[in-house]
């Protein structure tokens, strides 16, 4: 049993060294070249998902013109990038160009002593599980900075809350309850991923299918719904949530490995605000959910206090 269960692990930690470089080919983002009459050409960006982005553009062969490319963080669904002056105006400026991207920001100032609320209902008592990092255990794969994943295991399918204000940028719903006992791990779970406005990342994974309270590019709120909590080995049901950032941008995919795949992510140990008061949680002990007014409403704007307090419904 035990040899199955690991042999099953490998074969989907492998399907994720697969996937990453299918998303990687992904055309979320697309570039656009115009040419003026003066000669000048524009270079600008159309983004079809929420979020942000670090988006590294470079001109190739590049005649009649100045320019080190594009690197930086985009965020709006379009905008521009270059404007590329002719050195002489009688020719045209030629180039070629490649480009690469993922989602995040390196250069966000993250806020880590933010205040937290767990995903659970209020009131509710758990217990926390520290997740170790699969990758290093079984594949000598190197371990994303600060490696930091909870998990909380339920005998009832519960309602999953958002810890954070923030933008659903990723939505998975593509995938049945793993309810056979002899899963040890498996990589097909719905999750999604919740961009905060420090430019840290909340990901939430273990929700049932077509269970989801929310859409892409929803705003979602402290203590918003999220989905459903889905069956995960039979006789409970299982929540995997961490936070994260974006701190480095080696965008070289060629270069990626299963031992490196992870590395451009730093992970933070957040503080939650609990019964027993804000803490940082620690593995194997139980916490009961908690929130205030201070916590509800530190990321809301004036305007929605207002609308929260006429209408608190539409924030739930």
């Amino acid at each position: 049993m035990k040899n199955k269960k690991l042999l099953y692990a490998i074969i989907t930690y492998l399907i994720i060294g697969v996937n990453l470089k299918i998303l990687s080919q992904e055309k979320n983002i697309s570039i656009i070249v115009k040419r003026n009459n003066d000669k000048s050409v524009d270079i600008s960006y159309t983004k079809k998902v929420p979020g942000s982005y670090y988006l590294k553009l470079e001109l190739i062969n590049l005649t009649n013109s100045y320019s080190n490319g594009y690197n930086g963080v985009i965020n709006s669904y379009r905008g521009n990038l270059l404007h590329l002056k002719p050195i002489n105006n009688k020719i045209s400026i030629n180039f070629s160009y490649t480009f690469s991207y993922t989602m995040g920001n390196n250069k966000a100032k993250i806020d880590s002593l933010f205040t937290y609320t767990l995903p659970i209902k209020i009131g509710k008592n758990v217990k926390i599980y520290e997740a170790s990092f699969l990758g290093e255990k079984y594949f000598g794969s190197e371990k994303p900075l600060n490696w930091k994943s909870y998990a909380i295991r339920s005998k009832e399918p519960d309602t999953i809350f958002a810890m954070r204000k923030g933008i659903v940028v990723k939505i998975v719903d593509d995938f049945e309850g793993n309810s056979s006992p002899e899963i040890a791990y498996t990589s097909k779970r719905n999750y999604i991923v919740v961009e905060h406005d420090d430019g840290s990342y909340a990901s939430y994974k273990g929700l049932n299918k077509n269970t989801l309270f929310v859409k892409l590019g929803q705003t979602v709120y402290t203590h918003s719904k999220i989905g459903i909590l889905e069956n995960f080995g039979g006789d409970y049901y299982k929540l995997d949530f961490s936070i994260y950032q974006l701190f480095f941008t080696d965008l070289n995919r060629k270069s990626q490995t299963l031992k490196s795949q992870n590395s451009g992510l730093k992970y933070i140990t957040p503080y939650f605000l609990t019964k027993r008061g804000i803490v940082i949680l620690e593995n194997n002990n139980e916490y009961i959910s908690e929130l205030n007014e201070t916590i509800l409403f530190k990321e809301f704007s004036k305007r929605e206090i207002k609308k929260y307090l006429k209408k608190p419904n539409d924030f739930k």
